[in-house]
Formats: C-alpha cells, sequence, structure tokens
C-alpha cells in the first residue's frame, strides 16, 4: 500500500499567517496538493496533517483519508502522519505550500522506492553560485555541480522512514526535512528531477508570484 501524508500545520510564523488556508486561484492553497493527489491511483491512503484549531477544515477527497493534528515541528508532524499509516509499503511527504508540484514528482519518487531505493526526494541542481558564509563572512564557495534544492514530494520506505523518525525523536534531533533523518541512519537516497515552479510559499511575495504564474 501506498500512503501520503500532505502537511498543512504550519503556523506561518515568516509570512504571517497560515498560508496553506489561503485563496489562491479560486481555491486555497493546500486544495493544489488535495486535487495533485486524489488524481493518482497509485496512493491508496492519505493523511492531511492540520492544526487544532483548523482540524475541522472541510476536505472533499474520494480517496481513504484522515485528518491528524500536526506537532509543534515539521517533524513531529510527519511523525503524527506516519502513525495514522499503518500496513502501509511506501509513503510520500508533501508540503501543501507547495501548490505546483506535479504528478511525475509523485511517481517519479514512488518508482524510486519501488525500485529499491530507501527513499526519493525531489530537488533541482542549483542555478545559482552558492557560497558558504560565517558571520557575514564568505568562508568558501561551493560546487555547483553537486548542489541540488530540495522540495517535496519526498517519497520513503514506510518502515524505514519510521524507524528514523523513532531514532530522532529518542536522541531528540530535529532536521529540516524527512531525508536528512533517513540520511543520518546510512540509508540510500536518490533524487527524482524538480523544478524551480515547484517553490514553497513562505513569504507574502512568494504568494504574489504564485498568482502570477497562474495568470499566464
Amino acid at each position: 500500500m501506498i500512503g501520503c501524508i500532505l502537511l498543512a500545520a504550519g503556523k506561518g510564523s515568516r509570512f504571517g499567517d497560515k498560508k496553506q488556508f489561503l485563496e489562491l486561484g479560486g481555491k486555497r492553497i493546500l486544495d493544489y496538493s488535495i486535487e495533485t493527489v486524489e488524481s493518482l491511483p497509485q496512493i491508496d491512503k492519505v493523511v492531511v496533517v492540520l492544526p487544532q484549531d483548523s482540524i475541522d477544515l472541510k476536505i472533499k477527497m474520494s480517496k481513504d483519508f484522515e485528518k491528524v493534528v500536526g506537532g509543534s515541528e515539521r517533524q513531529y508532524s510527519v511523525y503524527n502522519g506516519l502513525l495514522h499509516l499503518k500496513n502501509c509499503d511506501i509513503v510520500v511527504i508533501h508540503d501543501t505550500a507547495r501548490p505546483f508540484a506535479t504528478s511525475k514528482m509523485f511517481l517519479d519518487g514512488i518508482e524510486n522506492v519501488k525500485s529499491g531505493w530507501d527513499g526519493s526526494i525531489t530537488a533541482y541542481k542549483s542555478r545559482d553560485t552558492v557560497k558558504e558564509v560565517l558571520n557575514k563572512k564568505v568562508v568558501k564557495t561551493l560546487d555547483r555541480e553537486s548542489i541540488y534544492i530540495v522540495q517535496t514530494p519526498q517519497t520513503f520506505d514506510y518502515q524505514k522512514l519510521l524507524y528514523a523518525h523513532k531514532k530522532a525523536l529518542s536522541e531528540n534531533f530535529l532536521a529540516t526535512d524527512d531525508s536528512a533523518l533517513m540520511e543520518r541512519e546510512g540509508f540510500k537516497i536518490t533524487v527524482n528531477e524538480g523544478n524551480f515552479l515547484n517553490f514553497k510559499i513562505t513569504y507574502p511575495e512568494d504568494l504574489e508570484l504564485a498568482k502570477a504564474l497562474l495568470k499566464r
């Protein structure tokens, strides 16, 4: 069975509002992710992770789905979602603040894990020169050829990801994405192709960019 966790529990502290519920092109931002997942017959069950005060949010979906309350950190929200996906072989994690993730990104990740990888993350090669900076001082220029900008969806072997989360929880280790938890346990992670348009709506200007893209 293939499950999917849609993360919509963010507080929006950087944006100034819960951006996943804001309107974009006539629907809520999280509805774009819901519709994409709904269109994929490969995904059997969906868990939508929401803030406590939004758990009664109306969601339309024909798939088997469940709403669960998120945690104080993204990592804890994913863990809560994992605990509600039982008898699952593969799990896809996606941030609903990325409304332009394509079906292909989901399917490519699933195929990579089916082929034997422990995980597959959506990413694209950096277009820009990247520098390491400490205390406003440039330390060095990194090799752009080996730098990837990481996005979601991210797809994993369910049992291995659950193990990595439990281990991190027991050691009070926090990471910014699920792949980092898998990497620290030595699991094999590959990449599937992302693109710049699959950006995360983090700041108000990101929402303006998203609106402009829809008008093209």
